[in-house]
């Protein structure tokens, strides 16, 4: 997955190290990172698993990026991951630089890769995809009649972009590669910090920025999305991934984390990332509410 967040090092090397040895024969562990959405949907895995089995949850949180949490599965001081993103793993973890960018033939090259790389079971999605968007405010849609990125190729001259500087640069799925694809260049281009595109294009400072399409400030402050009808981002569908070795000890755990799989599109994680981020619930409690009325834990 593209670099969400920053986190050093040193952070990442010494939460390993301060997990190892702490592993339990009758305890599984889920790790997972920092945000709002990793902590959600691990307490999604820890409360489908604990109100459907005697198995034991403890969650490890705090992780850094994708390496740290592939680190740490490998050491098995976690068992299951509990976001993994595809094209995160097909880039990060499997090294790979050109793919399919169909969702289903990516989802299908990470499950086998991961599975004989590693020795893990990619599971199925849970619905959404926390990739790269193109978003407006409302009023720009509505003037220009904005539905999918191909619409803006008549306005697109007219219009300023924000974006972070690493996506100008990128040979493979950067500003150049996605001009060759759509056939069309923003009138303006700034540079910015990806965590002040959402306030930048709210204001009115630019007209549209590439935004992540889970993030809560998309719904904070109503922008619009518009579909990539090319589909030129790679896709990042979001899974849990378990050891198989725990899955052979604790069989029952691949039915329960079905449980939710396709439960979650897009929207839905956006709204629930609203609620942690916005609204300040606590994940556990989000997660708990989410549960219960879809019936998959007990009121």
């Amino acid at each position: 997955m593209k670099k969400r967040w920053i986190y050093t090092f040193v952070t990442g090397v010494l939460t390993v190290v301060m997990l190892a040895g702490c592993g339990s024969s009758n305890v599984v562990k889920i790790g997972h990172q920092p945000t709002s959405e990793q902590t959600i949907m691990a307490q999604m895995l820890k409360q489908v698993i604990e109100g459907n089995s005697d198995i034991k949850v403890d969650l490890v949180g705090g992780l850094g990026a994708t390496p740290v949490v592939l680190k740490a599965m490998e050491n098995n001081d976690i068992q299951i991951s509990a976001i993994r993103y595809v094209g995160t793993d097909l880039t990060s973890s499997l090294g790979l630089k050109e793919f399919s960018k169909d969702p289903q033939e990516a989802f299908d090259l990470v499950k086998k890769g991961v599975a004989e790389k590693f020795d893990q079971e990619w599971f199925p999605s849970y619905g959404f995809d926390n990739t790269y968007v193109f978003t407006v405010r409302k009023e720009i849609a509505d003037k220009y009649q904005l539905k999918k990125i191909s619409d803006l190729a008549k306005v697109a001259r007219e219009l300023h972009l924000g974006t972070d500087a690493s996506w100008l640069e990128r040979p493979n799925d950067g500003y150049e590669a996605f001009k060759q694809e759509y056939g069309f260049d923003f009138g303006k281009k700034t540079p910015m910090d990806i965590g002040l595109v959402y306030k930048a294009v709210a204001n009115g400072e630019v007209d549209i920025v590439l935004a992540y399409s889970t993030d809560s400030r998309l719904k904070e402050f109503n922008l619009v999305t518009l579909e990539d009808d090319k589909h030129f981002f790679p896709p990042y569908g979001a899974s849990a991934v378990v050891r198989n070795d725990t899955l052979k000890q604790y069989p029952q755990l691949t039915e329960l984390i079905n449980k939710l799989s396709n439960k979650i599109d897009t929207p839905t994680m956006t709204a629930l990332n609203y609620q942690a981020d916005v609204e300040k619930h606590d994940p556990e409690e989000i997660a708990r509410t989410f549960l219960q009325e879809q019936g998959l834990i007990q009121k």
